[in-house]
This record gives C-alpha cells, structure tokens and sequence, in this order.
C-alpha cells in the first residue's frame, strides 16, 4: 500500500464504521419491534432490514453492487445457495444478492457482537463450528427450511479464504449433503472485489465495485449421500472456473454465457 493511501483508508474505515454503527441504530428498534409482534412470522420483515443495511453500506461507502444475471436461475424455486468467502464485507453481499424468504448460517461468535449479535439470533442459524453436536443441529434446522421450501445459504469453505495462493480452500460436506437429501439444486454464486473493498489484512477499506455471479443451478434429482463428494467437487470446480475467468477480464466484463449484467436490484 502507498504511505499516502494509508491515512486515507484508515479515515474510509472510521467512516465506513459510524455508517455501520448508525444503519444498525436506526433499524435495531424495528428489528425488536417485528420480533415482537410477529414472532416466527417476522423472517420476512427481519431480512427487508437486513436489505436494507447492505444496500444502505452500498450507497454510503460508494461500493456498488453489480449482478450478472443468470436467466437459469428461478427465483420461485427453493435453493442450497453457496458462495465463496474472501472478506468480512461478503456478508452484506449476501443479503443483497438473495431474495424472499431464506436462512444463513452464521457463526457463533457473531452473538457476542452488541446489537448485530441480537439481529443474527433472530435471522440466521447459529453455529459452534467446534462442537459436532451444534453442527448437527444446525444442519437440522437448515433442513427443515428447505423442507418448507426456503432457501438456505451456507459458506461452503466453513471460514474466510485468507490464502494468497488458493482461489477457494477445502469446502465441507453439509452444504451438499442437504441438497441431496432433500433432492434440492444447489445455486452456487461467485463474489468477485470483497476482499479489495475489504481485504483480510490490512482490514481498511476503500471504495470499489463488488460483482456477484449467478452459475447455472446444479440438479441433485436423483443423487444420493455417495454423491455427496462429487457434487461438492463439481461446484467447487464450476466456481474456481468462473471466479479466475472473472478476475482475469478484471470483472468488468464478460459474465458467461446467456447472462446478463446490471447494477441494483438483482430481478
């Protein structure tokens, strides 16, 4: 980094912090007050705000989101979504790049972050990736989402990417295991600049345009738990492919076959 950018960023990041502080500020209250009210009806209204905190990020911090739309996708179907994971700023991508009425998984340790722990505790699934017995039942109630025909979004390398020499690290098991058991398409999505925006280390930001990618379904009819590795390595493949294709055109074009690309709302 250039001794003269570095102060810069550093001021960026403060901003880019008070914006957080204040969008987590104003929707708290509303996030209590649906939880209320609404009880397990209020998934709905609670992902609207999460929305709407990713977007407001996007717009305050000049970090424009750009979907390449993939006209395979079926927005009415039910999806295992997976993404790859280099930056701590994917997860305001994911909100944004997903629609209607679906479940993350998050780690535990976001609980014990003021406010945003309580809004975690009521949108997403919760997990302590070091005890076997929280993952199960973890992966139970994602399963009972899909059953009811949400869609569910998982990380599938289980932590950030924070190599320098790996385009994805090792994907777990669960994501696929889910989609084959309750015979459900995996949707796999490729983020592209999260971790210039916001790389692993040093942690500044800086302003810049995030692409996300939408790759064609992948149909698990008919697949059964012996597919489980090949199904994972298939996506993994299918996502390296797409992510290297898209870094080497600089993202700024090219966004696959029969696509196409837009900034905003992802229709």
């Amino acid at each position: 980094m250039h001794p003269i950018a570095k102060p810069f960023r550093f001021l960026f990041t403060v901003w880019a912090a008070v914006v957080f502080v204040a969008l987590l500020l104003i929707t708290a209250p509303f996030f209590f007050l649906f939880s209320i009210l609404l009880g397990k009806r209020s998934i709905g209204p609670l992902l609207f705000l999460c929305r709407f905190i990713a977007w407001g990020l996007s717009i305050l911090l000049v970090i424009p989101f750009r979907f390449h739309r993939n006209p395979n996708v079926d927005r009415k179907q039910a999806y295992v979504v997976v993404a790859n994971h280099r930056s701590n700023f994917d997860a305001p991508i994911a909100a944004a790049s997903t629609w209607g009425i679906i479940r993350f998984l998050a780690k535990k340790e976001l609980l014990k972050i003021p406010v945003l722990g309580a809004i975690f505790r009521r949108t997403a699934v919760n997990v302590d990736r070091s005890s076997p017995e929280s993952r199960k039942k973890s992966m139970e109630i994602l399963a009972a989402s899909l059953a009811r025909g949400e869609s569910i979004f998982l990380f599938p390398e289980g932590t950030r990417n924070k190599t320098t020499d790996q385009t994805l690290i090792s994907f777990k098991d669960g994501a696929f295991r889910l989609a084959i058991d309750l015979q459900v398409p995996v949707l796999p999505q490729v983020y592209t600049g999260t971790d210039r925006v916001m790389p692993n280390s040093p942690m500044l930001l800086r302003p810049g345009m995030v692409h996300v990618y939408y790759l064609d379904p992948v149909s698990t009819v008919g697949m059964t738990d012996e597919d489980v590795p090949r199904l994972r390595e298939m996506v993994k493949e299918k996502m390296r492919e797409k992510y290297e294709s898209a870094v080497r055109s600089g993202s700024e074009s090219g966004s696959g076959s029969g696509s196409e690309s837009e900034s905003g709302e992802w229709e």
